[in-house]
């Protein structure tokens, strides 16, 4: 799927480009893909060495709480911004729909800033697309992935899936690889030399206008993603690493303990807590598992459905999908959407 490419406007401390840009120092530079304004950089960085795997797939101890905070820093729309499809703040979506897909809530405050300019604007604009995900340049969002939450997951699951690719030695859906050259769009010949840095080209085939070598002065790219990243890094005194043992999961919506295995609700695969972060990505269950929350098999809906799903099994009694595979009584899911588990992942009323 063609994703959308979007710069923004930057602080002025940002990564480098490639030398000095043509234009005088009073005109702007307007990227040519978004229309929108580039400033110059300080910064410079390697372009097949963008970020580390753990900038992406880190930041487990980042909190709602603490994402709330950094919007309200920021000046942002989304500080006071709830997903009306989802019920839920930006903050508190960002960290969950990040971490359901054991991706990086940091990463994903620079995706979006990147995409949309919405982390540090005042304004609503570009929400529906806030990380340009199935949103192709020229035209509009794919509707199944228009809204603030819908992109975050978006994003999120695209980014995992590339890594899964990569992790387990495959090329990504357009051809990135570590250790194998490729041409980007400016276009630059790049030779990851990390997962992370392979997945960035394939949501975003840019270097752009903030790396050592190469790239296009008037494209952001996916060197923006790393000036971006490493600022907001540096702006807020965040918790990136667990501080207890465990995992916090978006599918359970908790922290589970460390060997805990999760079967997970965005795409069905088996992954399992190891020092604060998951790993894998499998069809199978790992077979060492200290505790598991699988789909539960409900013999109403006639599939399998993720942990924490609420299903009405009768006129009196609802029902809620739990650790092991269990089914746990909720009586007040019909009415309150919770269950012992917790805020139900679905609702299926009778």
């Amino acid at each position: 799927m063609k994703l959308r490419w979007s710069v923004l406007l930057l602080p002025a401390l940002l990564a480098a480009g490639c030398g000095p840009l043509e234009e005088s120092p009073n005109e702007p530079v307007i990227d040519e893909l978004t229309g929108q304004v580039l400033q110059e950089a300080t910064t410079k960085y390697d372009m097949h060495r963008l970020l580390e795997d753990s900038d992406v797939t880190g930041g487990t101890g980042i909190t709602p709480a603490q994402v709330q905070a950094f919007l309200q820093q920021q000046g942002s729309y989304l500080a006071g911004y709830t997903d009306p499809a989802w019920g839920k703040t930006a903050a508190t979506l960002i960290v969950e729909r990040s971490r359901a897909s054991n991706i990086s809530p940091l990463y994903m405050l620079a995706r979006i800033q990147g995409e949309s300019s919405l982390i540090q604007s005042g304004t609503s604009t570009n929400l529906s697309k806030a990380t340009g995900c199935g949103c192709p340049d020229g035209s509009g969002c794919d509707a199944q992935y228009v809204g603030f939450g819908k992109q975050v997951e978006c994003a999120a699951k695209k980014m995992r899936g590339y890594l899964t690719d990569l992790e387990a030695g495959r090329a990504t859906i357009s051809g990135w690889k570590v250790g194998v050259t490729k041409s980007t769009s400016d276009p630059c010949s790049v030779k990851p030399v990390n997962n992370a840095t392979a997945a960035l080209y394939t949501y975003t085939p840019w270097v752009g206008a903030y790396a050592i070598q190469c790239g296009r002065t008037t494209v952001g790219g996916s060197s923006l993603m790393a000036t971006i990243y490493n600022r907001f890094k540096t702006a807020y005194p965040w918790t990136l690493t667990t501080t207890t043992e465990g995992c916090y999961s978006g599918t359970v919506d908790a922290t589970v303990p460390e060997g805990s295995c999760v079967q997970s609700s965005s795409d069905a695969l088996w992954r399992q807590c190891s020092q604060g972060v998951f790993i894998g990505g499998t069809t199978t269950k790992p077979s060492n598992c200290n505790v598991s929350f699988p789909y539960c098999v409900s013999t109403r809906l006639g599939r399998g459905v993720p942990v924490r799903t609420c299903v009405q099994v009768s006129s009196t009694l609802w029902q809620q999908c739990g650790a092991e595979g269990a089914w746990r009584d909720a009586p007040g899911a019909g009415t309150t959407g919770v269950g012992p588990m917790g805020t139900c992942y679905a609702a299926y009323p009778l």
